[in-house]
């Protein structure tokens, strides 16, 4: 497992159900549905199945290096974001754990794994990892990496909760250092 962190990039981010002109793009684009009920679908670029990733009016949309779309609640991106003079947000570097196909299983992997709640799929590289996450299945091929934004433990150090979700190769490159 590797201990990164967030490169200091700028990133176009909005408030969901606040009449952003991006809302709207999203929309006519097929990327982003509002559901009957006011919530929204997102549609990252793992999102699978015709489902995207469920979020509220008010958590943010942040978009990747490739003008794909993928959320954050709101709390957490209020807590981990800055705003810049010219409206676009960069992450607060903060150290990650993440692990990617060829490195030892750590006690994070297996939790997901031993749980079910990572799916590795070793017959398709396309799909080759699966979870639900958001609230829709998403897909990831075997050169993504498993990012964990949270691994709780208990009082002997055993992995109890984990918070993770897939990060594309070619956006990892880009928006993450390794420091170790």
């Amino acid at each position: 497992m590797r201990i990164i962190k967030k490169s200091p990039t700028p990133v176009t981010a909005f408030p969901l159900g606040e009449d952003h002109p991006l809302e709207a793009q999203l929309l006519e684009r097929g990327l982003l549905r509002r559901r009957p009920d006011g919530t929204y679908e997102v549609f990252s670029r793992e999102a699978t199945g015709g489902m995207g990733q469920l979020a509220q009016p008010g958590d943010f949309v942040k978009l990747d290096s490739g003008g794909m779309p993928y959320p954050n609640t709101r709390d957490y991106f209020l807590q981990h974001h800055d705003r810049l003079p010219d409206g676009a947000y960069v992450q607060r570097p903060v150290p990650l754990t993440a692990w990617q196909v060829g490195e030892p299983v750590t006690d994070g992997m297996a939790f997901l794994l031993e749980r079910g709640l990572l799916r590795i799929h070793k017959d398709d590289p396309h799909r080759y990892f699966s979870a639900t996450l958001w609230g829709a299945p998403l897909t990831a091929p075997s050169d993504a990496v498993v990012v964990f934004y949270d691994l709780t433990r208990d009082r002997d150090g055993r992995v109890t909760d984990a918070t993770f979700n897939f990060v594309a190769r070619e956006q990892f490159t880009q928006t993450y250092d390794v420091l170790e």
